[in-house]
């Protein structure tokens, strides 16, 4: 399957979720809104969402019952189709947050905005001690995590704008790119997981929400985790935490539909 046809099913997708998902969206800023927020504006978060980091931020406006609306962002047909307030952010990037005046972008900025602003830290640990560790996994997540198993890896395959100039060099750039992904795998495997049943202690934190939805990015190419069985059983886990399938309903659409296409085209 081509780089050009992966990017007409992702084009498909986005203008698919737009039409679906405008119920859910009001549905998400007003009946499931936490008594505590009674008052307050609902805050806009635009998204695309087979994205990591929204998908995180999203998940924990969610279970914290922040009032929100999601505005899905087409980012395949270019930078001047982009809403004005994605154009106004230097890197032209999401998530972005916009909470009256105050605008964020970048998924470890808006969830420590949410927590200062919102929540007073819930959702990243009882104690300091493990918030502290939350808060480093999730930064960890954000960059290494996400540059191993995205950048490196998955979206070289997939998406035009990340892959080589040539078949060849895009060929050795992912299988550098699987070492980088296998070598934070064992981390996740042998570090974080070897005694605890969630990355911080035996309660799942955000952090887990945050580098479980990067590792699924994973079942782009159907990469298996059998190698790494904690690994494995932490993310099946995770997966049960509440408002997962919710927030991951368009990617397990896009997972699904290039299964089909690579059916088709091998």
């Amino acid at each position: 399957m081509t780089l050009v046809m992966l990017n007409l099913i992702y084009s498909g997708n986005q203008m698919n979720e737009k039409a679906q998902s405008s119920n859910s969206n009001r549905a998400a800023a007003t009946d499931r809104v936490d008594k505590r927020w009674h008052g307050r504006p609902t805050v806009e978060l635009y998204i695309v969402r087979i994205s990591p980091p929204c998908r995180a931020v999203w998940i924990y406006l969610l279970q914290h019952g922040i009032p929100h609306t999601l505005i899905d962002v087409d980012i395949s047909k270019g930078e001047t189709t982009l809403p004005e307030i994605v154009k106004k952010q230097p890197h032209h990037e999401v998530p972005i947050l916009v909470d009256s005046e105050i605008v964020v972008f970048d998924g470890p900025a808006i969830l420590h905005y949410l927590w200062s602003e919102y929540t007073h830290s819930s959702g990243c640990g009882m104690c300091l001690t493990v918030r502290v560790l939350s808060d480093s996994i999730i930064s960890w997540a954000n960059s290494e995590l996400h540059r191993a198993i995205g950048f490196f890896y998955v979206y070289p395959q997939f998406l035009e704008k990340y892959s080589m100039p040539s078949q060849e060099c895009n060929e050795i750039f992912i299988e550098k790119g699987l070492q980088f992904v296998t070598r934070q795998l064992e981390i996740l495997e042998n570090k974080y997981l070897s005694k605890n049943k969630y990355l911080t202690g035996n309660r799942h934190t955000i952090a887990d929400l945050y580098v479980a939805t990067i590792l699924v990015q994973l079942e782009w190419p159907g990469f298996k985790f059998k190698l790494w069985p904690k690994v494995d059983n932490w993310l099946s886990r995770v997966k049960n935490v509440e408002f997962w399938e919710e927030v991951h309903v368009s990617h397990q659409e896009f997972v699904r539909e290039l299964e089909r296409n690579r059916y088709q085209f091998d």
